[in-house]
């Protein structure tokens, strides 16, 4: 190619806002820049008729539930579908790209007329989120027949599908037959605009109070009661632990001298974000006792400071923890004591703690950053246009912030079909 590639980058929301995603559109975007191409941001969309559509079904969903205890999902229908469809189309035709990226984004490609490739990303399938998080429970025979058919058209309309997890892929081959051959997994990145260094990272020492870490704005979900029997567990044998909580108030019930409760903190403010990053760094272990979940990106963040991480088996957690390398999976009927187990025998031995904290960092560099993930979408795409480009061709802007962090040298991108 004798030019950056032009890579529309469509979704709804706006992934210049930190906010989209929980800022991952942000930095997915900004990878996208450095290792392939000019991004060309087709949102977000915030004309009259889509606000609209999304308020009447906000509406409609309140009403259904409220008569018959079922819920219709406000963003999975098909009139929204066909109304992104028509706004992007117009956009597109203004926009010389050459491929479009679609993270997240099977409401907006699944009526999409182009005959542009598109790369849909998306970290679970319709199929495996309902009735797996709660808020997609008690859908509808409607709400689920809109959702099935869009996500099914989405994977039917993108060039390539590609997912954080081995679970979100299989999902999509073995459900809604995907083409393995057109199917990739590629892990994601820590949403860190400041990644702490490898020296700080790796300073986790155990000569003191073991001090847990549980962070989330679900108590519920992200199984708060386990975290903190895990707390009490370790204890009553005699450890001397602390648990903090950061991102919910836990009901009552839940007091400890020994548990501290930040109830939220904003990653848009810098003292704040600094405040998390420093909370990371001062533990020992990220407690993910997880009920559901895709593949959460706080765990990645846990690595890039060194933390080890005990999590839940469930969902796509194993896209970003590897047992026994950034720390360990636990069934899903593991309760406290079973985590205090193993908090214990990994303690008992100050040098196999050490290697996990090095470890942890190491997965961090080698895989769960966004410049291993910017260059290993960047293949996906060149596969899809069928054309090679040259290294100075691909980066003639200049770097971002993530990128000028990069602790990489190497390619290690765990990737299905990719040679």
């Amino acid at each position: 190619m004798n030019r950056r590639m032009r890579i529309g980058f469509i979704h709804r929301f706006d992934a210049r806002n930190f906010r989209s995603w929980s800022g991952t559109f942000y930095f997915m975007a900004q990878a996208l820049e450095t290792h392939a191409g000019e991004v060309v941001y087709l949102g977000p969309d915030l004309t009259g008729g889509t606000e609209f559509i999304i308020n009447c079904a906000y509406h409609v969903n309140r009403l259904l539930h409220k008569l018959t205890g079922k819920r219709w999902v406000t963003d999975h229908n098909r009139i929204l579908s066909w109304r992104l469809a028509s706004v992007f189309k117009r956009r597109l035709e203004k926009s010389n790209c050459d491929i479009l990226f679609a993270p997240a984004a099977s409401i907006e490609i699944a009526h999409l007329k182009t005959n542009l490739p598109i790369i849909y990303f998306s970290d679970i399938t319709w199929a495996d989120i309902v009735d797996y998080y709660p808020q997609y429970s008690s859908l509808s025979s409607f709400a689920r027949a809109e959702g099935e058919h869009i996500e099914a058209a989405a994977i039917r309309r993108a060039a390539a599908a590609v997912y954080p997890s081995e679970w979100a892929m299989n999902g999509a081959c073995n459900h809604y037959g995907a083409s393995p051959e057109k199917t990739f997994k590629v892990s994601f990145g820590a949403n860190l605009a400041q990644v702490p260094s490898r020296e700080d990272a790796l300073y986790h020492p155990l000569d003191g109070p073991v001090r847990l870490l549980t962070v989330g704005v679900d108590w519920e979900r992200k199984g708060g009661a386990i975290a903190f029997e895990c707390l009490t567990s370790l204890l009553e044998r005699g450890v001397d632990a602390h648990l903090t909580i950061c991102g919910c108030v836990p009901p009552k019930g839940f007091e400890h001298p020994n548990l501290h409760v930040i109830p939220f903190l904003d990653k848009n403010n810098v003292e704040q974000r600094q405040r998390i990053s420093q909370l990371f760094l001062d533990s020992n272990f990220l407690l993910f006792p997880t009920r559901a979940d895709a593949t959460p990106i706080a765990t990645c963040e846990a690595s890039a400071h060194g933390l080890p991480t005990l999590v839940t088996d469930t969902g796509g957690t194993r896209g970003s923890i590897r047992d026994g390398v950034n720390g360990f999976l636990l069934p899903l009927e593991a309760r406290g004591r079973e985590y205090a187990d193993k908090i214990i025998t990994v303690i008992a031995s100050p040098d196999g703690y050490r290697e996990l904290v090095i470890a942890s960092r190491d997965e961090f560099e080698q895989n769960l950053n966004w410049d291993t993930w910017g260059k290993s979408i960047c293949e996906v795409m060149e596969r899809v246009l069928g054309r090679k480009m040259d290294a100075s061709t691909r980066a003639s802007t200049p770097s971002h912030d993530l990128a000028a962090n990069s602790l990489l040298s190497d390619h290690c991108a765990q990737m299905s079909g990719l040679g």
